[in-house]
């Protein structure tokens, strides 16, 4: 019988630890959370390991032999991605770089790559990439950043709301109390014309004050989602009508005239306590803010998919630098009207919550001295 040779048993058992070490290693690489990604100088992929899959939706054989950056990375990340190979090309030094790949689903994957230059290295001559997928780490730090703006912005709201009962809440009260001990004084000296004179002045109080407590409560609630949205078929020249005969009251103590400029029938698809809340706060402010013997008129207008409405004034009209803050709580601003009426800026932010929840926008367009013009749209 012929004996193996001791050199040729320790070969044998060599090759068989050589081969079971590849074994492990390759398990290793296939079973592994991160992506093993060989590519060459040009960024074209020569090898992606198996978790691949499990990471991108692709097998490997899709992944390899195309340029990489421009097919699949997301088009905001490439040059960035490209810069990062640059890097560790020319300066031949580890380097990485997050980026957003492509899922087979058609989705976005956030990776993070760290590469290591090995394009000199005869054994490998590549650049070698260890990939891991951080879209759940990504998500969790953009569910911060919008908590934390969230946050920022409930507690301005906060301060705007505590500034309005501690301050603007107490105005009108204060009126009222002390117009009532004034109006008493008058009763008992049978002084009627100065029993007029209060009287007025505590019912003029007291609308200011409703007008004010509505609009805190209903934003409140509008804050708090306890306003539910509850579109349905509303005949809008009908809820204007309302409007303007709920506030020509207040109109006919300037002799400001209100007209409209409205079709006969004018269905709207629309939330009607939203709808009735915008044009009462917008109609309200241009009786506040226009002077005596002025005129407001509101128009509507039907383009292609949605309805166009306008409040106008030729009043004291609004600067820029003010026209710019209107709608923004955080930069909201106060002016009195031309009677030194008091307001908050919370009318407006409400009718912003109110258009918005339709789908629609609202701006304003103003000279300083020639009145103001308020749009918004409701989508149909």
């Amino acid at each position: 019988m012929n004996k193996k040779l001791p050199s040729e048993e320790s070969e044998k058992h060599s090759e068989a630890l050589l081969i079971g070490t590849e074994r492990k290693y390759k398990q290793l690489i296939r079973n592994s959370f991160d992506m093993i990604v060989l590519l060459d100088a040009n960024g074209v992929q020569h090898y992606v390991s198996e978790s691949c899959e499990n990471i991108l939706g692709y097998k490997p054989e899709e992944l390899v032999n195309v340029p990489v950056i421009d097919r699949f990375i997301h088009p905001e990340d490439q040059e960035k991605t490209r810069a990062g190979l640059r890097n560790i090309l020319q300066y031949s030094t580890n380097g990485g770089t997050q980026y957003r790949h492509r899922h087979k689903n058609g989705g976005w994957v956030y990776l993070e790559a760290f590469g290591t230059n090995q394009i000199d290295n005869p054994a490998i001559q590549s650049v070698v990439l260890n990939v891991r997928d951080i879209t759940e780490r990504k998500n969790a730090e953009q569910a911060l950043k919008e908590s934390e703006a969230r946050l920022a912005e409930l507690n301005v709201t906060k301060d705007r709301l505590f500034s309005i009962i501690g301050h603007d809440l107490r105005g009108p009260f204060n009126s009222i109390i002390g117009f009532s001990d004034l109006l008493l004084n008058q009763i008992e000296e049978k002084d009627f014309e100065g029993i007029e004179r209060y009287a007025r002045i505590i019912r003029d109080s007291s609308h200011r004050a409703m007008d004010l407590l509505t609009n805190l409560l209903e934003w409140s609630r509008a804050q708090s989602g306890k306003i539910e949205f509850n579109p349905e078929y509303v005949e809008l020249v009908t809820v204007i009508d309302e409007i303007v005969a709920f506030l020509n009251d207040s109109a006919q103590q300037k002799s400001i005239t209100i007209s409209r400029n409205l079709p006969h029938h004018l269905p709207v698809l629309a939330d009607k306590d939203m709808v009735h809340t915008i044009l009462r706060n917008l109609v309200s402010n241009g009786i506040k803010f226009s002077n005596s013997g002025g005129n407001i008129i509101i128009k509507a207008e039907q383009m292609d998919d949605q309805l166009t409405i306008s409040v106008a004034d030729d009043g004291v009209g609004i600067n820029e630098e003010v026209l710019d803050k209107l709608f923004h709580i955080e930069k909201s601003h106060s002016t009195r009207g031309t009677l030194q009426e008091k307001g908050t800026g919370l009318g407006l932010l409400l009718c912003k919550d109110f258009v918005e929840k339709h789908g629609g926008m609202i701006w304003a367009e103003s000279i300083a001295g020639e009145g103001s013009v308020f749009y918004f749209t409701i989508p149909q």
